[in-house]
Protein backbone atom coordinates (compact mmCIF):
# COMPACT_ATOMS: atom_id res chain seq x y z
CA UNK A 1 0.00 0.00 0.00
CA UNK A 2 1.36 3.76 -0.77
CA UNK A 3 1.40 5.83 1.95
CA UNK A 4 0.45 9.47 1.03
CA UNK A 5 0.97 12.62 2.78
CA UNK A 6 -1.59 15.36 2.82
CA UNK A 7 -0.73 19.53 1.99
CA UNK A 8 -3.51 22.19 2.88
CA UNK A 9 -3.66 25.64 1.73
CA UNK A 10 -6.01 27.46 4.89
CA UNK A 11 -8.36 30.23 2.85
CA UNK A 12 -9.73 33.24 4.58
CA UNK A 13 -11.05 36.35 3.32
CA UNK A 14 -9.27 39.43 3.50
CA UNK A 15 -10.25 43.14 3.98
CA UNK A 16 -7.37 43.84 1.77
CA UNK A 17 0.67 39.85 -5.27
CA UNK A 18 0.19 40.67 -8.76
CA UNK A 19 -2.23 39.18 -10.74
CA UNK A 20 -1.14 37.53 -13.21
CA UNK A 21 -3.75 37.00 -15.78
CA UNK A 22 -3.89 34.94 -19.32
CA UNK A 23 -3.04 36.87 -22.23
CA UNK A 24 -3.01 36.40 -26.26
CA UNK A 25 -0.65 38.13 -27.93
CA UNK A 26 -2.62 39.57 -31.24
CA UNK A 27 0.71 39.89 -33.68
CA UNK A 28 1.39 36.46 -33.00
CA UNK A 29 0.63 33.25 -35.54
CA UNK A 30 2.81 31.31 -34.09
CA UNK A 31 1.18 28.19 -31.61
CA UNK A 32 0.71 30.10 -27.77
CA UNK A 33 -0.32 28.97 -23.88
CA UNK A 34 -2.69 30.12 -21.63
CA UNK A 35 -4.72 28.80 -18.67
CA UNK A 36 -7.85 28.93 -18.84
CA UNK A 37 -11.53 27.04 -17.90
CA UNK A 38 -13.46 24.84 -20.17
CA UNK A 39 -17.18 25.84 -20.48
CA UNK A 40 -19.50 23.75 -22.20
CA UNK A 41 -21.97 25.80 -24.84
CA UNK A 42 -25.09 24.21 -23.30
CA UNK A 43 -25.93 21.84 -20.39
CA UNK A 44 -27.01 19.08 -23.33
CA UNK A 45 -23.87 19.91 -25.41
CA UNK A 46 -20.52 18.64 -26.24
CA UNK A 47 -19.13 21.47 -27.76
CA UNK A 48 -17.08 23.82 -25.58
CA UNK A 49 -15.47 26.90 -25.58
CA UNK A 50 -12.28 28.52 -22.88
CA UNK A 51 -13.14 31.55 -20.83
CA UNK A 52 -9.38 33.13 -20.15
CA UNK A 53 -8.43 34.50 -16.99
CA UNK A 54 -8.92 37.93 -17.84
CA UNK A 55 -12.82 37.16 -19.04
CA UNK A 56 -11.96 36.85 -22.66
CA UNK A 57 -13.12 33.82 -24.62
CA UNK A 58 -12.33 31.64 -26.82
CA UNK A 59 -13.90 29.39 -29.04
CA UNK A 60 -12.08 25.85 -30.33
CA UNK A 61 -12.83 24.75 -34.30
CA UNK A 62 -12.12 21.44 -33.13
CA UNK A 63 -12.67 18.99 -30.08
CA UNK A 64 -15.16 18.59 -27.99
CA UNK A 65 -16.17 15.88 -24.45
CA UNK A 66 -14.49 17.63 -21.73
CA UNK A 67 -16.34 18.89 -18.14
CA UNK A 68 -17.31 22.09 -17.67
CA UNK A 69 -15.56 24.17 -14.85
CA UNK A 70 -12.50 22.19 -15.49
CA UNK A 71 -9.34 24.62 -15.86
CA UNK A 72 -6.49 23.51 -18.47
CA UNK A 73 -3.30 24.65 -20.03
CA UNK A 74 -4.25 25.16 -23.44
CA UNK A 75 -1.90 25.13 -26.39
CA UNK A 76 -3.35 26.49 -29.74
CA UNK A 77 -3.10 28.19 -32.98
CA UNK A 78 -4.99 31.43 -33.32
CA UNK A 79 -7.43 31.36 -36.51
CA UNK A 80 -7.67 34.91 -38.57
CA UNK A 81 -11.63 34.28 -39.05
CA UNK A 82 -13.84 35.53 -36.05
CA UNK A 83 -16.64 33.63 -34.82
CA UNK A 84 -19.46 35.67 -33.60
CA UNK A 85 -19.48 36.12 -29.55
CA UNK A 86 -16.32 35.06 -29.21
CA UNK A 87 -12.99 36.95 -28.76
CA UNK A 88 -10.54 34.40 -30.54
CA UNK A 89 -11.12 31.49 -33.16
CA UNK A 90 -8.29 28.57 -32.16
CA UNK A 91 -7.28 25.59 -33.42
CA UNK A 92 -6.83 23.39 -30.27
CA UNK A 93 -3.25 21.60 -30.59
CA UNK A 94 -3.29 20.26 -27.04
CA UNK A 95 -5.10 21.01 -23.34
CA UNK A 96 -3.84 19.94 -20.65
CA UNK A 97 -5.93 19.59 -17.52
CA UNK A 98 -5.23 21.12 -14.37
CA UNK A 99 -6.07 19.77 -11.16
CA UNK A 100 -9.07 21.77 -10.19
CA UNK A 101 -11.26 21.37 -6.43
CA UNK A 102 -13.56 22.31 -4.11
CA UNK A 103 -12.66 24.09 -0.95
CA UNK A 104 -12.54 21.52 1.96
CA UNK A 105 -14.51 23.12 5.25
CA UNK A 106 -12.29 22.10 8.18
CA UNK A 107 -14.44 20.43 10.69
CA UNK A 108 -16.90 19.40 7.77
CA UNK A 109 -17.23 15.54 7.60
CA UNK A 110 -14.41 13.83 7.53
CA UNK A 111 -12.74 17.33 7.31
CA UNK A 112 -10.26 16.50 10.52
CA UNK A 113 -6.93 18.82 11.09
CA UNK A 114 -5.54 15.27 11.42
CA UNK A 115 -6.69 13.89 8.11
CA UNK A 116 -6.21 17.34 5.96
CA UNK A 117 -2.66 17.68 7.37
CA UNK A 118 -0.48 20.70 7.04
CA UNK A 119 2.83 20.04 5.40
CA UNK A 120 5.57 22.28 3.77
CA UNK A 121 4.62 23.40 0.33
CA UNK A 122 5.93 26.63 -1.24
CA UNK A 123 3.63 29.27 -3.38
CA UNK A 124 5.44 30.66 -5.94
CA UNK A 125 2.27 32.93 -8.16
CA UNK A 126 -1.40 32.92 -6.75
CA UNK A 127 -4.32 34.65 -8.82
CA UNK A 128 -8.16 35.06 -8.92
CA UNK A 129 -9.54 34.70 -12.38
CA UNK A 130 -11.22 38.11 -13.73
CA UNK A 131 -14.91 36.55 -12.99
CA UNK A 132 -14.08 36.02 -9.33
CA UNK A 133 -14.84 31.77 -9.49
CA UNK A 134 -11.35 30.36 -9.58
CA UNK A 135 -7.71 30.95 -7.15
CA UNK A 136 -5.33 29.45 -9.11
CA UNK A 137 -1.76 28.64 -7.38
CA UNK A 138 1.76 27.82 -8.43
CA UNK A 139 3.29 25.47 -6.32
CA UNK A 140 6.49 23.59 -5.24
CA UNK A 141 6.52 20.63 -3.23
CA UNK A 142 9.17 17.80 -2.22
CA UNK A 143 8.82 14.43 -4.05
CA UNK A 144 9.43 11.65 -6.97
CA UNK A 145 9.00 12.59 -10.44
CA UNK A 146 8.64 8.47 -10.97
CA UNK A 147 6.00 8.21 -13.78
CA UNK A 148 4.33 5.16 -11.78
CA UNK A 149 3.61 7.38 -8.76
CA UNK A 150 1.21 10.22 -8.86
CA UNK A 151 1.14 13.34 -7.24
CA UNK A 152 -2.08 15.46 -5.98
CA UNK A 153 -1.68 18.35 -3.87
CA UNK A 154 -3.50 16.79 -1.49
CA UNK A 155 -2.06 13.57 -1.89
CA UNK A 156 1.55 13.40 -2.17
CA UNK A 157 3.54 10.64 -2.16
CA UNK A 158 6.11 9.90 1.49
CA UNK A 159 8.89 10.30 -0.84
CA UNK A 160 10.89 13.74 -0.40
CA UNK A 161 14.41 13.38 -2.84
CA UNK A 162 13.07 16.19 -5.85
CA UNK A 163 11.38 19.33 -5.59
CA UNK A 164 8.36 19.38 -8.03
CA UNK A 165 6.00 22.28 -9.60
CA UNK A 166 2.51 22.27 -9.79
CA UNK A 167 -0.71 24.00 -10.17
CA UNK A 168 -4.23 23.80 -8.80
CA UNK A 169 -7.02 25.81 -8.74
CA UNK A 170 -9.62 26.31 -6.40
CA UNK A 171 -13.62 26.93 -7.03
CA UNK A 172 -14.84 30.13 -4.99
CA UNK A 173 -18.43 29.52 -5.71
CA UNK A 174 -18.16 28.44 -1.75
CA UNK A 175 -17.22 31.42 -0.25
CA UNK A 176 -19.02 34.24 -2.71
CA UNK A 177 -21.13 35.81 -0.06
CA UNK A 178 -17.59 36.22 2.25
CA UNK A 179 -16.16 37.66 -0.72
CA UNK A 180 -18.80 40.71 -0.72
CA UNK A 181 -17.40 43.68 -0.01
CA UNK A 182 -13.69 41.95 0.19
CA UNK A 183 -10.75 43.20 -1.86
CA UNK A 184 -9.05 39.94 -1.88
CA UNK A 185 -8.13 36.89 0.00
CA UNK A 186 -5.54 35.92 1.91
CA UNK A 187 -4.28 32.40 2.01
CA UNK A 188 -1.87 30.69 4.57
CA UNK A 189 0.57 28.50 3.33
CA UNK A 190 3.10 26.14 5.56
CA UNK A 191 6.48 26.92 3.38
CA UNK A 192 9.38 24.68 3.02
CA UNK A 193 11.67 26.83 4.32
CA UNK A 194 10.11 30.41 5.79
CA UNK A 195 7.61 28.90 8.25
CA UNK A 196 4.38 29.64 8.15
CA UNK A 197 3.27 32.98 5.45
CA UNK A 198 0.10 34.47 4.46
CA UNK A 199 -0.08 35.84 1.08
CA UNK A 200 -2.69 38.16 -0.09
CA UNK A 201 -3.92 37.80 -3.26
CA UNK A 202 -6.74 41.05 -4.38
CA UNK A 203 -9.17 40.53 -7.04
CA UNK A 204 -8.70 41.43 -10.25
CA UNK A 205 -10.22 44.81 -11.25
CA UNK A 206 -13.75 45.45 -12.40
CA UNK A 207 -13.72 46.06 -16.58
Amino acid sequence: MKKFKFIAFIIAVMTTMPILQSCLDDDSSSDSLVIGTINLISPDSKDFYFTLDDGKTMFPSNGNGWISGQRAFVIFKELEEPVKGYDYNIQVREIKEILTKEIVTMGEGENTEEKIGDDKINSTYMWITQDKKYLTIEFQYYGTHSEDKKHFLNLVINTADRLGEGYISFKLDKIQDQMKGKKGLRIRVKTLYNGEKFYEVKFPASN
